[in-house]
């Protein structure tokens, strides 16, 4: 927040949960700075979070370039606490917003002590005390206190929320995740709107008049940004990066929902651009799962073909 300055970015977040003191006082530090939220995924091209050494985006005039979505994303346990600290809170139909009740863990220690005594003329003086031993015993509690709903009340009408998240999150098992559909959202004003994270994040948005707080002013001399060079180690100064391959690939995958446990279905993920090669890539992965019938869940740009390919069955 610091590093933004005065300036209003909207929050796009996709959380499985997580604490829920620091969710409240994320809350509080987002509606302070008049925050907009937005339940979506960023998936990021060229640099991402995380990795190391990366210099493709220099010289773009930002740190990471991706795109927002809201399929399979998620504001799930502690997130809708956060997630109420907007100003404008949007969820999209792809979207999953989730509570439930809130797990309290509890600790108890107990301690032994060892301690030194002297005898002057017949009196007992005590020398020193130490520990000898300390258990910390753990517990958790699924049942939600008086004084943490009352805490919980408190921020949710401070944020302008209804009591209503509440009571669901109260007549749902800490081991269930309850979504709440966006009519029932809008009832209880935890989204202020039908709309999804495009209101926040389409493209055409920084051509409106006037244009939104998260648009850049772009001067009107002002010229385009030169692609930057991937510096690689080792090689000289004229080299330049190796082309990207995205060319399509095939991938098994096993779902990691928590909900289906040890008994998760699979798929195949088809993802990338479609080339003379793929059927073939695509025939090596169908060798290897042993004529197992897997759904094919595919993303892609399209083709690139430089030669009409023979249809084979």
């Amino acid at each position: 927040m610091k590093k933004l300055g005065r300036r209003k970015l909207p929050i796009i977040v996709n959380s499985p949960g997580g604490n829920v003191d620091a969710a409240l006082q994320l809350g509080r530090i987002i509606r302070k700075n008049k925050l907009d939220i937005a339940v979506g995924i960023t998936k990021f091209s060229d640099c991402w979070p995380g990795m190391k050494d990366c210099r493709a985006n220099d010289g773009k005039g930002a740190a990471y370039f991706g795109i927002a979505s809201d399929g399979s994303a998620m504001c799930n346990s502690a997130c809708p606490l956060m997630f109420a600290g907007g100003v404008g809170r949007v969820v999209g139909g792809w979207a999953h917003l989730g509570v439930h009740q809130i797990t309290t863990t509890h600790f108890r220690t107990t301690r032994q002590y060892r301690t030194t005594y002297r005898v002057v003329r017949g009196k007992k003086y005590k020398v020193t005390t130490e520990t000898v031993t300390q258990d910390n015993i753990g517990y958790k509690t699924y049942e939600m206190s008086k004084a943490l709903e009352k805490r919980l009340s408190a921020y949710l009408r401070e944020m302008g929320v209804g009591r209503g998240v509440l009571d669901v999150m109260k007549a749902t098992p800490a081991s269930d995740i309850r979504q709440i559909a966006l009519d029932d959202m809008l009832t209880m004003k935890l989204v202020t709107s039908r709309d999804t994270l495009d209101k926040l994040t389409q493209a055409g948005i920084c051509q409106r008049s006037p244009a939104p707080p998260n648009c850049r002013e772009i001067p009107a001399n002002a010229k385009p940004a030169k692609t930057a060079v991937v510096a690689v180690r080792g090689a000289t100064p004229s080299a330049r990066p190796a082309p990207v391959d995205n060319s399509m690939r095939f991938v098994l995958v096993r779902s990691s929902d928590p909900k289906c446990g040890l008994d998760c279905p699979e798929w195949i993920a088809a993802q990338g651009t479609i080339t003379p090669d793929t059927q073939k890539i695509f025939r090596q992965l169908l060798d290897t799962v042993g004529g197992r019938r897997l759904p094919l869940i595919v993303s892609s740009p399209g083709a690139i073909c430089s030669a009409p390919l023979p249809w084979e069955d």
